[in-house]
């Protein structure tokens, strides 16, 4: 063996050994296609006639599929599936997981897409040492055609985005459950969200209530829980978000969630508005550029959008920061929506959700504490001097307590009639959260 080889061989292992989970490349990468994460969920059936036209354009391979519906009502039973990537000959079996969902508008899009960096997120990110999950959820608004008009109504929009919210939080509950198999650890599970991923990635991490589902999902026929399907007992909400153009339905829902997120946005989005306004004001061209040889037939229909409105970026990082909740900001002014199109921008905005995911695995591991029941309002009661809590209703619920710096203190379960004691704590203030209550914020002064 010549000299140059052994120089060359000396430096793959520096290389090798040098090289950083979550931050370097280190593996080749394997992926498993169509995974079944959630069966038999209720989905909408009737096409409408501008899609049947469109149709016949896109099976013939040369784009792809826009799902629009004519009815709320008319439903079937589908199947929801995921790809799952894996560092290939990687021993470790706690490690970090990132789900990711697609935009398209909640009408196109898929697990499998390069065009939105969803395919190259996967498997760079795997081959930095995390398990990651291209999330399919359910496509498709209901947008009823009348006199050549394509009417889209506030209320079904919004029934849209809650059937996506309750197929995130359908997979990473699959994922928890299967931590072991997969190699998981279930207290480090991060989501990237891309325009309508990036929203419903938002609310899986804000929407944690009954009472925060918007009522356009309870009316007829009702949409259910927001666990309603897929494997249950598990915590259906992520430990961190990276969102890249996203929104919430309603900023109160912010409140006191502590979660890290990353929140990258341009200033000048019309498509997901960085502040606040209805988003997709502009579908008509969305639609023609994601059908462009169909501009003959969307050229003689008008279009009637009334989406609700959301609120962007701008407003959430304005929440968060007058609540002190440590996150991270991307705002780049002038630039449209999904920048990350355009110039080098995919490299920035890929550097900051690395960098992001990267920081969250430094930190110490969430909770990932079962949850299999609801506690009642007012079920929580503080006991004297705020030296205690006691659950007067449920079974294995989880708790935890976390210091003003958001930094978890104490945690467990709890069941009706047990009382958790604090004479552990160091004197301060803290804020105690039990699953279906309002968090507590009290004050230990001994």
């Amino acid at each position: 063996m010549n000299k140059l080889v052994l120089i060359f061989m000396a430096c793959v292992v520096v290389l090798s050994h040098g090289a950083e989970r979550y931050k370097d490349r280190m593996f080749d990468v394997s992926v498993k296609k169509d995974v079944l994460y959630a069966s038999g969920v209720k989905h909408l059936k009737k096409v409408n006639t501008l899609l049947k036209l469109y149709n016949t354009y896109a099976e013939n391979g040369d784009g792809s599929p826009v799902y629009l519906y004519e009815s709320e009502t008319d439903l079937r039973d589908v199947d929801l599936f995921m790809d799952i990537y894996q560092p290939k000959n990687d021993t470790e079996k706690k490690r970090a997981a990132v789900l990711v969902m697609h935009g398209g508008a909640f009408a196109a899009g898929a697990k499998d897409d390069f065009a939105q960096h969803t395919v190259t997120y996967c498997d760079s990110l795997a081959a930095r040492g995390y398990v990651t999950v291209a999330v399919g959820y359910r496509l498709g608004i209901t947008a009823v055609i009348k006199d050549k008009t394509l009417n889209i109504d506030s209320l079904d929009f919004s029934r849209t985005v809650y059937r996506g919210i309750q197929d995130v939080r359908a997979a990473v509950r699959y994922v928890r459950a299967h931590a072991d198999e997969l190699g998981v650890d279930p207290g480090r599970i991060y989501l990237i969200g891309n325009s309508a991923g990036a929203i419903l990635s938002l609310e899986n991490i804000y929407m944690d209530k009954d009472s925060e589902i918007p009522p356009a999902a309870k009316s007829s026929p009702d949409l259910g829980g927001l666990d309603a399907y897929g494997v249950q007992g598990f915590n259906g909400q992520a430990n961190a978000v990276a969102a890249l153009w996203g929104a919430v339905h309603d900023p109160k829902i912010i409140e006191d969630v502590k979660k890290p997120v990353l929140l990258v946005h341009g200033k000048a989005d019309s498509t997901v508005v960085f502040k606040t306004g209805r988003p997709l004001g502009n579908i008509a061209n969305v639609l023609k550029n994601v059908m462009p040889d169909a501009a003959a037939i969307l050229g003689s229909y008008a279009f009637h959008v009334r989406t609700p409105t959301l609120y962007g970026s701008y407003v959430i990082d304005s929440v968060l920061t007058a609540n002190g909740v440590e996150h991270d900001t991307y705002f780049v002014e002038g630039q449209p929506h999904e920048f990350y199109d355009y110039e080098d921008y995919d490299v920035k905005v890929q550097e900051k959700v690395f960098n992001f995911l990267y920081a969250q695995t430094q930190k110490p591991a969430g909770t990932d504490r079962i949850v299999v029941a609801l506690i009642k309002p007012s079920a929580l009661r503080m006991g004297e001097n705020n030296l205690s809590f006691t659950v007067t209703t449920g079974n294995n619920l989880a708790y935890a307590v976390t210091d003003l710096r958001g930094r978890i203190v104490k945690n467990g379960v709890v069941s009706a009639g047990e009382t958790v004691e604090f004479s552990d704590l160091e004197h301060g203030v803290y804020v105690l959260r039990v699953k279906g209550e309002r968090p507590v914020r009290f004050g230990l002064s001994r």
